[in-house]
This record gives C-alpha cells, sequence and structure tokens, in this order.
C-alpha cells in the first residue's frame, strides 16, 4: 500500500513513538496533593486518543493556546484516571503538570517495539527525521529516552514556528535531508495533521490507529510504529 521503500520517513512523536509517563504524572501530582495510580494514568491512552480525534491541538509559540490547552488535556487525563482530589487540587495539578512538561518533556515513555523499529529503519538505509508539533523540548526528551540518535535531524513546531498540518514544516524537513516530497512518507497517529498536512505538502503518509478510531482514512493504517517498519521494509526498491 506504501508503493516504492521511501528515501526518508518523517516521524510523528506524541502516540506514535511515545506516550505521556505515568509514573512521572503521579509523582508531579503527588506534590499538588493529588494522589493518582500510575497505571491508570497510561491506562487513559485510549480515551485520550479518542477525545483527541474530535480536536486540532495546534501549538504555535507566543500563543495563548499551548498553555490553556496543555493545562486542559493534563486535567482530563487525571480525571480519567480517577485521580483523588477535588476540583481545585486536580486543577492545580494540571497547572503544575504543564509547568513541569515545559521544563521537560512528559511524553518520555517509549511505546512498544520503537527503538527496535528504528534500528531496523537504520540498518535498511531508510533516512529518519522527527516532524513534531510540540514545546521546544521533543528533541531533548529524545535524548533522554535513548532515541536522538536514530534521526538526522529533528523539527520541533515550536524551535521552527511553523506547525502540522501547514505544509512548510513538511518542506523544511524535507530541505534538510535533501529528499523530494515525493521519495518520502509521513507517519503519525493525526489524520489532520501528519496526514493531511502531509499530503498538502505532496508526501505519501500513512497512520497510526491502534484502536481502529479513523477507519474512513484513504491513507494505509497500522496499529503501531512496528507494523508500520514491517510494512516500509517490506516495500520493493526503485
Amino acid at each position: 500500500m506504501l508503493g516504492l521503500r521511501p528515501r526518508a520517513l518523517l516521524i510523528d512523536v506524541g502516540f506514535t513513538m511515545t506516550a505521556y509517563d505515568g509514573i512521572r504524572i503521579a509523582a508531579i501530582a503527588a506534590e499538588a496533593g493529588v494522589r493518582v495510580d500510575a497505571a491508570r494514568v497510561d491506562g487513559t491512552e485510549r480515551p485520550m486518543r479518542a477525545e483527541l480525534a474530535q480536536h486540532s491541538w495546534p501549538l504555535r509559540p507566543n500563543s495563548p493556546v499551548p498553555v490553556a490547552g496543555g493545562v486542559r488535556f493534563l486535567r482530563r487525563v487525571l480525571e480519567l484516571a480517577d485521580a483523588d482530589g477535588n476540583a481545585a487540587l486536580l486543577d492545580a495539578a494540571a497547572e503544575l503538570l504543564w509547568k513541569r512538561h515545559l521544563e521537560n518533556n512528559l511524553w518520555s515513555r517509549v511505546l512498544g517495539g520503537v527503538p527496535q523499529a528504528l534500528g531496523r529503519l537504520n540498518a535498511a538505509g531508510v533516512r529518519l527525521a522527527v516532524v513534531s508539533n510540540s514545546e521546544g523540548t521533543v528533541e531533548a526528551m529524545l535524548r533522554d529516552v535513548g532515541l536522538r540518535q536514530q534521526f538526522e535531524v529533528v523539527v520541533d513546531s515550536w524551535a521552527v514556528g511553523i506547525t502540522k498540518p501547514d505544509p512548510r514544516i513538511f518542506h523544511h524537513a524535507l530541505t534538510t535531508l535533501n529528499v523530494a516530497p515525493g521519495d518520502a512518507v509521513m507517519v503519525g497517529d493525526s489524520p489532520t495533521a501528519d496526514v493531511g498536512g502531509a499530503a498538502a505538502a505532496g508526501i505519501r503518509g500513512a497512520l497510526l490507529d491502534p484502536f481502529d478510531l479513523h477507519p474512513a482514512t484513504a491513507a494505509p493504517r497500522y496499529p503501531d510504529f512496528a507494523a508500520f517498519a514491517d510494512a516500509v521494509l517490506s516495500c520493493r526498491t526503485a
């Protein structure tokens, strides 16, 4: 379904290679007087993905959207995890979590099979770049979790001032790699930001959809990054 093997992959981060870390979230929430089980936090991934599927999440420097949106996101994670605390405590915990996230990205739980899949892609000569809507901290987080060395380029929307689905952020990554749009594939969890944005930039798109939330999406869908990597490596070469 992907056609010829791409020379390069542009790869999203959140809910593609990593997810928010329940252990870290539970520890920070405890500082604000909120008790929540780390495993239950991790277990909110499915309902949070379902809710995010209904909304866009643009992040731009000097915009009020990231602060308000990030706090709301984390407040909702606490609610879905049945955190023990009244409304005021949950609000305070969400504010603290967002503050800490801006200092040290909380999306540091590496999803299953990702390191091995990246290694196989690199070994096969596929060039890899990150294209992420983040807050200027994604490169440091990837370094902390041991994934940064897998990528030639890391493009963080906060750093470049352009957010997916704007085609320019994809073109920025490809220009850095010196790869043409037709020789690349973008993979991520958002039909709009990842697949739609890539299409507008002339790039093939693939969607990771582990909970079958986007059955109407025309792009190839895979249950996880490892399955996507298998599909790339099974493509015929030119």
